[in-house]
This record gives C-alpha cells, sequence and structure tokens, in this order.
C-alpha cells in the first residue's frame, strides 16, 4: 500500500515485543479495511473519514476553511479530526490503558491533548522531516503565482508550527535515518535527540524470491530484461520518477534490449502512466497490487530514479531481501547506509541510470556480488530483527528500564 503503511505494519509488529497493541487508525475514502481483525492486536479501532465530514457543522466548515488563521491548523490535520473520533479514541484508551502510545505522522496532531489526560508515554515517529518535504514538493507542483506565493508559504508555516510542537511536546522522538534525525535537530532543537529507528522489512518473507523459486503475476511471461519501478504515485516525486522512466529512461534502454518490459508497480498510476502502457505492451502498469512480491520475481533490476522526495525507501529495502540488484540516484538512496558498487550501483543523470542498467544485465557476475552484499545488509540493519534491537533500546529508556 505504500511506505507509510510498510512503516506502521513494522512497528505493530515490533512493539508486540514489549506486550499487548491495540491500533486507533482513521482510513480515507476507498481505503477503508477488509477485515476487523489484525494478526496479534487485541483492539483494532478504525474510523472513517467519510463520516467525519458528513458530521461537520456549518461553523466547523468555515472554521476549517480558514485554518491559516488558527495556532496549529492545517487542513490535512483538521481533516483528520473529529468529536466522534475523539470519543471514540477515549473508549479505546480507557478500555486498553496502554503506557505508551505511537503517533505515525504528523497529521493526528490534534489528538495527541486527548492522550496526554490518560498519562500514557508518548512517542512522535516521524515518517519525515515534513516541512522540508512539503517545501520540496510545493516546488514541484505547477500552480498560479499568487496561489503559489501565498497559500504555500502558509501551508509550510503551519506544518512547520506544528511539527515543532509535537516534537517538543512528545516524549521521545522517532526519526527514519540518521540524516533525518540530524534535520530534526537542527530545525527544532528538541529536549531529547531523536532515536533513528530505521525502515525494515520481513527478511523471511522474501526468501523463495532469493532462492529463485517466486512465482510471476497471473499473464506474465518470464523476460530477462525486465525493469521494475514500485511506487505510491500519487506522491509526486514517484510520479516524476515514473514519467522519467517512461519518457527517456525506457527508450534508451531499448536502443540497446530492444525486448526489454518496464513494470510500474503500485497504487494511483496517472493517465500519463496508463496511457503509455495502452500505446506499448512492454510498459506495464499495474495499479493497486493485492503483494508486490511476484512482481519483484519477474524482474531482474530494481531501479529508483528519484530526484526528491525524503524519509528512507523501503522500495530499495524490499528488493535487497529479495535478491534484486538496485540502480538508484543518490537521492533514492538517501538515509541507507549504502555503497556505491558495494550494494548498489548510484547513478544520478538519464544516461548514467541507463548504462547502469546495461552494466547489471550484461554482467551477471556484478549483479551477484551486489545482491549478496545488499542482502547481508538488509539481515544486519534493515530486517525486524535488526530494527526491533533499536525500538527495544528506545522502550526501556522511554520506561526508565
Amino acid at each position: 500500500m505504500g511506505g507509510v503503511a510498510l512503516r506502521n505494519w513494522q512497528n505493530i509488529n515490533i512493539m508486540m515485543r514489549w506486550g499487548q497493541v491495540a491500533v486507533f487508525s482513521i482510513s480515507s475514502d476507498g481505503m477503508k479495511p477488509q477485515s476487523d481483525r489484525l494478526p496479534g492486536v487485541k483492539i483494532w479501532h478504525n474510523y472513517d473519514i467519510g463520516s467525519l465530514r458528513q458530521q461537520r457543522s456549518l461553523i466547523r466548515k468555515i472554521r476549517d476553511r480558514l485554518w491559516w488563521l488558527q495556532p496549529y491548523s492545517h487542513p490535512w490535520v483538521n481533516q483528520l479530526y473529529g468529536d466522534s473520533a475523539v470519543r471514540d479514541l477515549k473508549e479505546v484508551l480507557t478500555e486498553f490503558q496502554p503506557q505508551i502510545v505511537v503517533f505515525e505522522e504528523l497529521w493526528l496532531y490534534r489528538y495527541f491533548k486527548v492522550v496526554q489526560h490518560y498519562g500514557c508515554r508518548t512517542i512522535y515517529d516521524a515518517h519525515n522531516v515534513e516541512v522540508l518535504l512539503r517545501r520540496d514538493i510545493n516546488s514541484l507542483i505547477q500552480k498560479p503565482k499568487w496561489h503559489s506565493g501565498i497559500e504555500s508559504r502558509l501551508f509550510l508555516h503551519q506544518v512547520e508550527s506544528i511539527e515543532r510542537n509535537f516534537i517538543h511536546q512528545a516524549d521521545q522522538i522517532w526519526a527514519c535515518s540518521d540524516d533525518d534525525a540530524r534535520l530534526l535537530e537542527k530545525l527544532y532543537r528538541p529536549r531529547r535527540s531523536a532515536r533513528v529507528i530505521p525502515n525494515g522489512v520481513n527478511v523471511a518473507e522474501y526468501n523463495n524470491l532469493c532462492q529463485g523459486e517466486g512465482e510471476l503475476p497471473d499473464g506474465l511471461e518470464p523476460l530477462r530484461w525486465t525493469l521494475i519501478f514500485t511506487a505510491l504515485f500519487t506522491h509526486p516525486p514517484n510520479a516524476i520518477a515514473a514519467q522519467l522512466l517512461i519518457d527517456q529512461i525506457y527508450p534508451q534502454l531499448r536502443e540497446y534490449y530492444p525486448n526489454c518490459r518496464l513494470i510500474l508497480a503500485g497504487r494511483n498510476p496517472t493517465p500519463t502512466m496508463r496511457q503509455a502502457a495502452k500505446k506499448d505492451p512492454k510498459i506495464i502498469v499495474t495499479g493497486q497490487v493485492p503483494d508486490v512480491r511476484p512482481y519483484l520475481a519477474a524482474a531482474s533490476v530494481v531501479i529508483v530514479p528519484l530526484l526528491d522526495g525524503g524519509g528512507t525507501r523501503l522500495k530499495i529495502l524490499e528488493a535487497f531481501a529479495a535478491g534484486r540488484p538496485v540502480v538508484s540516484t543518490a537521492k533514492g538512496a538517501e538515509g541507507l547506509h549504502v555503497r556505491d558498487g558495494e550494494n548498489l550501483l548510484i547513478r544520478d543523470s538519464v544516461e548514467e541510470m541507463v548504462m547502469g542498467v546495461c552494466q547489471l544485465w550484461s554482467d551477471p557476475a556484478l549483479a551477484k556480488k551486489l545482491t549478496d552484499a545488499a542482502r547481508k545488509l538488509v539481515c544486519a540493519e534493515y530486517s525486524w530483527q535488526g530494527v526491533s534491537k533499536r525500538v527495544d533500546e528506545a522502550v526501556r529508556g522511554l520506561l526508565g528500564r
């Protein structure tokens, strides 16, 4: 479903080592859970945003439109907040009586004061340094000058205010990487240094792919020269990277490997991506898939041509766990403890990325050298077992043990 969901599921599973876990979640339209159960979770209460919108009074709607006049207000934060959701959250807190509450992402900030009344220790899990990420994304989106100049500045000002306040009020801060931890320290000077809890993968779930036993998606024939990019395409940096693949990287690769194939796997592909797939049968745009592993099994190289964005790339960690060689920009590999030529190939220009892919397709020994080293790295530092050690240390520090 995307990096956010994968990180959340990682943290849920790791926190089970400390005791029972409850989850209070808020889903957007079209993303309602298909079940009311999560494996190993004692309580899972999901609240549908649609019901929040229907309950809003005229005064609330007006106030939400004037978000920029209110401290710590923001359209996304307001969208996820409602009095009925607060009542449900209070019921869960009363029933479950947690020692620790982890807030996943910035946008649930308005529920923080609710949780504080219950005497819980609080963790703010910063999936990104949001003010910097939103600044980068704003620069990518084409808007009228008046809109960009006024609303964007207000948008960023409110994000920064909320992020600063959250970081200073939470008992502990988690960051995805050393880079993010340093940026949070530089921007906000928190009372306590952020703990680095990296994104990780459940490596055992990818063992079959490493052994060459993964099943291909229905209707997809084996093809040695298959390139894949996995992403959530509503995220502008991912959509831009996909367009770069379609317009420049893939056409140049076809000059060297006329039979090569490009897979763009993930939710919410753009209309131009779908059009490209209609014109060229060797461009496969999957949309949302129940499991990305069959598409990784079909691929011989994973490419990450990101030019912007934040956090750390679970798509690279999945490729490492699956035994697939990676070509990435430096931005795409940002935050990971990787080395060019040791765990992957880092190439920044279109021509360099094309040559990197060709190098891997023409040199199986190099591809194996990279995948072997990458698998060792992901097992040591980015497996759930490796991440659990960092979480254990953080939780002990929080509980004074």
